[in-house]
């Protein structure tokens, strides 16, 4: 007997989203070409446009999509509860290193471990 799937385009959940007990809050920003960054990276708003937050730098946003290297603008979260085991950050660096300063913007981090 043949069997008929379908596939349905919608959402995916890759468990970033710690909670909704804090409500989310994006903003598009502009990046610059030529760099891909992964759903989840830790990012450093300047001036209006975001980067990856290097080791040691000020992280106050999170990436809300993946950005591939033609893109100029992405979606960020600046407001929000999110996974720390989720979050994307430099070589060397921590989640815990920017903790104070993501929770001094609104950012709060949780965790899916128990």
């Amino acid at each position: 007997m043949a069997e008929y799937v379908t596939t349905t385009p919608g959402v995916h959940y890759d468990d970033l989203i710690g909670s909704t007990g804090v409500s989310i809050v994006t903003q598009n920003v502009a990046v610059s070409a030529g760099t891909a960054m992964g759903r989840g990276t830790l990012m450093t708003i300047t001036s209006g446009t975001a980067a990856a937050t290097a080791k040691a730098g000020h992280a106050d946003a999170i990436l809300a999509a993946p950005v591939s290297t033609t893109d100029t603008v992405a979606t960020v979260y600046v407001k929000g509860m999110f996974n720390r085991e989720k979050i994307i950050v430099a070589d060397s660096d921590t989640v815990e290193d920017h903790e104070t300063e993501l929770r001094d913007g609104g950012i709060y981090l949780t965790s899916l471990k128990g």
